[in-house]
């Protein structure tokens, strides 16, 4: 591939999508090709799983999410990351594989093991260059969210629920290779300088 993946990870109320938005911003002005995507919504197939999986009305089993998630994830690579990726763009993505371990595999009780082997077919595909992993105690999290008036499934969650997604963060972060955890406690733009440090150190190596 001649582009580079670059994947924001974290749990819920971190502040991922503001740091995604700044570091798009950031790259473009150094002259770089950039598409910005997410999992799960990054298709038109994967934005109607989103909306199924998202909405409070529908319970669902932990291993009918991580189905679905792979659906989506499968038009995700082949519509969207590999063509980018070879057109030499660096990718940013909201969410990838990590998600589905932490949520369905930890949190839901699928299984990491499993998760990772249901998986599989992509990494085979493609590997994200680098994971950024942004993790927030769920204390302070949850309470951006209910200052952002969030309400999907997983927001309206319960605390102990938001306590595992952390601590399944923190956990992955160190079992997999091309994450860095960076804490996310400071000022957006305290974390925005740490982001900026571990891409330009990817980028360099281009």
């Amino acid at each position: 591939m001649k582009g580079k993946f670059i994947v924001f990870e974290g749990n819920d109320g971190s502040g991922k999508s503001t740091q995604i938005l700044k570091v798009e911003k950031y790259l473009k002005e150094k002259g770089y090709k950039v598409v910005t995507t997410r999992e799960p919504g990054g298709t038109e197939v994967g934005y109607r799983i989103r909306k199924l999986l998202l909405d409070p009305a529908y319970k669902m089993d932990g291993l009918t999410e991580a189905l679905l998630l792979a659906a989506d994830r499968n038009e995700h690579v082949k519509n969207v990351l590999i063509p980018a990726l070879e057109d030499g763009y660096v990718v940013i993505c909201d969410r990838y594989i990590l998600s589905s371990i932490v949520y369905q595999g930890i949190v839901r009780g699928v299984g990491v093991e499993n998760i990772i082997k249901l998986n599989s077919i992509f990494e085979e595909k493609i590997k994200p260059d680098l994971y950024i992993v942004l993790t927030l105690s769920p204390e302070i999290a949850l309470q951006r969210l209910k200052m952002a008036g969030k309400n999907d499934k997983l927001d309206t969650e319960d605390f102990d629920f938001h306590r595992k997604v952390y601590n399944g963060f923190k956990e992955v972060s160190k079992r997999f290779e091309k994450c860095v955890n960076i804490e996310a406690e400071g000022t957006v733009e305290d974390v925005f300088e740490k982001v900026c440090k571990v891409i330009d150190e990817l980028l360099v190596k281009r």
